[in-house]
């Protein structure tokens, strides 16, 4: 078994199957993926001219990472170097105990569903649970159309912005239902979340 047939088990299937010569067994398993990499081999990539990486050298450094694997990430943030007018002034932002709170208004929105999370919506039900305004359709669509996205990608980034729908409700109304529809700016979120692979430049 690959790795990458180890983590499609537990991250499309929920369970682990371990095989020896004597039987099988099936195992539950829910797995958290994150991951994180420097944007070449000498960790410098970010500002003009600091790189000492030759060109086929960071092509062959993010070649590592294959699109098949990539295409089980539901989030690639391409990070920065802070500033030094952000590390000198820094400006507040959310505090944790406020974040911890939506989120756990957007969980119980989930489990009004059925589910523990967003994530775990069966694709059959995508269209019931999380149903796509006109312009919502039609981005998506155009993101198939061009190649962005493939199956399997449709229905994470349907799933990411079904979540980013509820955060939104949480935050403007307090309180939600568990049905609506994802609106287009739902899904433009999703597709940008999900557009750091592009950055990456990675074939399948």
């Amino acid at each position: 078994m690959t790795v990458l047939d180890a983590l499609r088990q537990p991250l499309e299937e929920g369970v682990v199957r371990v095989s020896r010569a004597k039987g099988s067994a099936v195992f539950p398993a829910r797995l958290l993926l994150v991951g994180a990499m420097n944007p070449c081999p000498c960790g410098e990539g970010g500002a003009p001219g600091s790189c000492r990486c030759s060109p086929s050298a960071r092509a062959r450094y993010v070649r590592r990472l294959s699109g098949p694997l990539l295409d089980r990430f539901d989030l690639v943030v391409p990070l920065r170097r802070t500033s030094p007018e952000e590390l000198l002034s820094p400006v507040a932002g959310e505090s944790s105990a406020f974040v911890a709170a939506r989120v756990a208004d957007a969980r119980q929105l989930a489990r009004a569903r059925g589910v523990r999370s967003n994530a775990e919506i069966p694709a059959a039900r995508l269209a019931a649970l999380a149903p796509l305004s006109p312009g919502a359709a039609a981005l998506l669509e155009r993101g198939v159309r061009a190649g962005r996205l493939s199956g399997r990608g449709v229905d994470r980034v349907r799933r990411v912005a079904r979540t980013i729908a509820d955060l939104a409700q949480t935050t403007e109304a307090g309180t939600c239902e568990a049905t609506g529809d994802v609106l287009e700016e739902h899904v433009a979120e999703a597709l940008a979340l999900r557009a750091g692979r592009e950055v990456l430049d990675v074939g399948g």
